[in-house]
């Protein structure tokens, strides 16, 4: 067989590997697919040790006019999945795209836009059809932990907070409580209801099941866009 030689230093290339992706581990081992629903997958020490890594080593790049948590997605990494696609299409729309740092809350932790692509958050599934009502309720402490930290941590680099979350969802719960803890003002850009009919135009005429679909309908992304404008030119 003949091995291609690198053209930058003239070595042959093993075809087995190329490329490894090493150097995209935040924590953990790399190796396993988390996909699971319980407190071994809220609290597994991938999650642990990548979020305390965040607290100590990370470090958001720049000041942000609005920090905006954001949900999860089955689609990995997040901005592959057509939700998420939606969303930032929403933040462009609005003007402020770079004014804006995305950071998305699940059960993998406090999860900055940049770090998406980053072993382990690039590789576990919380489905949470099997959510438990005792699982539902440490979701939120945890998370509640997780987001207080971080608020805690990294405020002096926002001038606001904001999330885009069902009002009903367990992380808009954990929202609310930080918010109430810390007297930060977190505001939820997304509106309370929306149309019936464009929940099933989004679902494929129910095809596609997702509770956060409602958040991608045209009357919810209408309301991010303009929530952002209005909330950075201080109308709102």
């Amino acid at each position: 067989m003949n091995r291609r030689a690198d053209t930058m230093s003239g070595e042959p290339l093993d075809p087995w590997l190329v490329w490894s992706g090493r150097e995209l581990v935040w924590s953990g081992d790399g190796k396993e697919y988390l996909r699971g629903v319980g407190v071994k997958y809220l609290l597994h020490p991938a999650f642990n040790e990548g979020f305390e890594k965040l607290l100590k080593l990370y470090k958001p790049r720049k000041l942000y006019e609005l920090c905006l948590f954001i949900p999860c997605s089955y689609g990995k990494p997040y901005s592959q999945s057509f939700i998420h696609y939606l969303i930032q299409r929403a933040i462009v729309e609005s003007g402020r795209f770079e004014d804006v740092h995305q950071v998305i809350l699940t059960n993998a932790g406090v999860v900055p836009r940049e770090l998406e692509e980053f072993y382990p958050y690039v590789a576990y599934d919380w489905n949470p059809s099997y959510e438990t009502p005792e699982v539902k309720k440490l979701y939120v402490e945890v998370l509640v932990w997780r987001l207080r930290r971080y608020v805690e941590r990294f405020r002096g680099f926002y001038k606001r907070f904001a999330c885009f979350l069902r009002w009903d969802s367990d992380s808009f719960k954990a929202v609310e409580i930080v918010s109430r803890s810390l007297g930060v003002e977190i505001p939820n850009l997304a509106p309370r209801t929306v149309p019936p009919r464009e929940i099933e135009e989004v679902s494929l005429n129910g095809l596609y099941r997702d509770p956060d679909l409602v958040l991608v309908t045209p009357t919810a992304l209408a309301s991010l866009r303009d929530g952002i404008r209005k909330l950075l030119s201080g109308e709102r």
